[in-house]
């Protein structure tokens, strides 16, 4: 607790005015930069989507395979998946058994603090290629050190003492530390499983023609697929449907537009969406915030 204290104390005053104002900010609403879940429920279908930040996932039970892109990972107890704001996912289901995970999103602005010379607690989440890299399979110890976090992150969340976002913070470093040690041991780096080789190079066409027209008619006539065959085939081995892997691929896109000074009409455009209500409202269903607050939110934090 004292070295956190000690650490915010130098980060105030190395960044000045201006990084007192971030931890502060941070510290008010820590419970809208690092939002914990811990879930068991029956399985239901859940379309790809993406996060305003990053997400570390948990499995506790479920026969999952969990989708990253194009990647498929197969996962069982005390597998961790992690991603960044850029990459689609979803998890998908094999059986009607109970379903039971924990999942960490958190905001990667607030963690670009701690970051130092011999550690940056983001490293794992963007030093590799999109789709690649997501899935770390854990050791037993490694498992119950994980356990162990999550208790302790869900218990403060519990408690209204005061500190208790310093605390949190804590945690959530404490866990970040972690994760990445877990990611640079894991030899070789987990792959996943292929594809059906006839989905592979439609993604990959999708992926180099978002800002165009891409329907089901034209991905059968460009692949020799019927599209109905094309829709049964997707649906088995994602869980969901071709449209709402576009839709996903393109607010990801739009995404990195956004960040990089489009404004909302120009990325809203240039990845294919014709309507400007629609790419608004789509916008918001995938990240959870409109694309202007999206914007407003990366610049003030650069």
């Amino acid at each position: 607790m004292y070295y956190l204290l000690r650490i915010l104390e130098l980060l105030t005053f190395s960044l000045g005015w201006r990084g007192y104002c971030l931890i502060e900010k941070y510290l008010a609403q820590i419970d809208q930069s690092i939002s914990y879940l811990h879930v068991a429920k029956k399985v239901h279908n859940i379309d790809f989507h993406l996060h305003a930040g990053c997400e570390i996932y948990f499995l506790i039970k479920g026969d999952v395979r969990y989708f990253v892109e194009k990647t498929v990972y197969p996962l069982q107890y005390g597998d961790l998946i992690i991603t960044n704001e850029h990459e689609i996912h979803k998890p998908s289901f094999s059986s009607e058994h109970s379903y039971e995970r924990v999942t960490l999103e958190f905001d990667p602005q607030l963690f670009k603090l701690f970051a130092t010379k011999s550690l940056d607690p983001l490293a794992c989440f963007y030093n590799r290629p999109l789709g690649t890299g997501n899935k770390m399979t854990l050791t037993a110890k490694e498992t119950s050190q994980m356990l162990e976090l999550f208790m302790k992150y869900e218990a403060l969340m519990r408690s209204g003492s005061d500190g208790n976002a310093i605390l949190k913070l804590s945690c959530m470093l404490e866990l970040l530390v972690a994760v990445n040690r877990i990611f640079l041991s894991q030899k070789p780096v987990d792959a996943g499983v292929e594809l059906h080789h006839k989905l592979t190079p439609i993604l990959d066409y999708i992926e180099l023609h978002l800002h165009e027209e891409l329907s089901l008619e034209l991905l059968q006539r460009q692949f020799f697929i019927n599209k109905y065959h094309l829709i049964r085939v997707f649906k088995e081995y994602t869980g969901s449907t071709v449209h709402e892997y576009i839709v996903s691929k393109r607010i990801s896109l739009a995404k990195r537009y956004l960040s990089e000074g489009s404004s909302v009409l120009e990325s809203c455009m240039r990845c294919g969406f014709n309507d400007y209500t629609s790419f608004l409202r789509m916008f918001k269903k995938k990240t959870g915030v409109l694309p202007k607050e999206y914007q407003n939110s990366a610049k003030w934090n650069r």
